[in-house]
């Protein structure tokens, strides 16, 4: 009885996860085949959960840093091999202008949560600045957890100085973090940058890493979509006010996108 009621749990647990992941692509993808975008989300959730189960009884034995990095790169095999399944291979220009030695702050114009699975192209120890709720999601919010992302909800001061800190703490061991400026995906609308990522690169004195993420529209067709592309940009330099680094980033991003020359 109670192994049945389990199982039931469990699995309205993961309907509705991927219920919310198909409403929020749908809204941005009038298009978007039903049958493809469910089934991404059930295997991008039950994927993650297999990799969950066999990373997470190494927290007894590798060092904290150690078992973020292994579950970093565990979301970095499950993104990208997600990602080329269902849409193709992400061309990715610029990587000539990450210095693997240098922490950044990386910022990116939001369109879908495929930019995710997008951005994981990136090499390096990269921690995201994500919605408390994706930290809920099973599977992937579990090794989200593993890999000592950092979590944040929105309109909560507690939480905002929170974020700072966790944020702050990831570069001093020497990871990078990467933040949506825009704070909410949207596309056919370039949506103006938030000071947030800024005012943390100022305070960190770390430089801001600029990635342009293009989106295709016809990235939910069963057939094969158009390509998925980051453009990597110079990072910008050290000893620029929070605001112009906002306006730069926004300017170098929104000038790589297509619809938006």
């Amino acid at each position: 009885m109670w192994s049945l009621l389990l199982g039931v749990s469990a699995a309205a647990y993961v309907a509705v996860a991927v219920a919310i992941i198909y409403m929020e692509e749908k809204k941005l993808f009038k298009d978007a085949v039903d049958g493809k975008v469910l089934l991404f989300g059930l295997l991008w959730i039950l994927v993650s959960a297999v990799e969950f189960v066999l990373v997470a009884p190494l927290m007894f034995v590798l060092a904290p840093n150690e078992l973020q990095v292994l579950a970093h790169q565990v979301c970095q095999v499950v993104a990208r091999g997600l990602h080329v399944v269902f849409f193709g291979p992400v061309v990715v220009e610029g990587k000539e202008h990450m210095n693997p030695n240098e922490v950044y702050m990386i910022v990116a114009n939001h369109q879908t949560m495929m930019d995710i699975t997008a951005l994981y192209h990136l090499d390096g120890n990269f921690s995201w600045v994500s919605k408390s709720s994706i930290f809920l999601l099973p599977g992937a919010g579990w090794i989200m957890k593993l890999a000592n992302y950092v979590p944040l909800t929105r309109k909560s001061k507690d939480s905002v100085l929170k974020m700072f800190e966790a944020a702050k703490d990831r570069f001093h061991n020497g990871w990078s973090v990467c933040i949506f400026p825009q704070g909410t995906r949207q596309r056919g609308e370039f949506l103006p940058f938030k000071d947030g990522a800024f005012d943390l690169a100022v305070t960190a004195n770390v430089r801001v890493l600029p990635v342009t993420v293009i989106i295709p529209d016809d990235l939910w067709a069963w057939t094969r979509p158009g390509k998925v592309k980051l453009i990597v940009h110079k990072p910008l330099e050290k000893g620029l006010t929070k605001a112009e680094l906002k306006q730069q980033s926004h300017d170098v991003i929104a000038a790589s996108m297509p619809k938006l020359k």
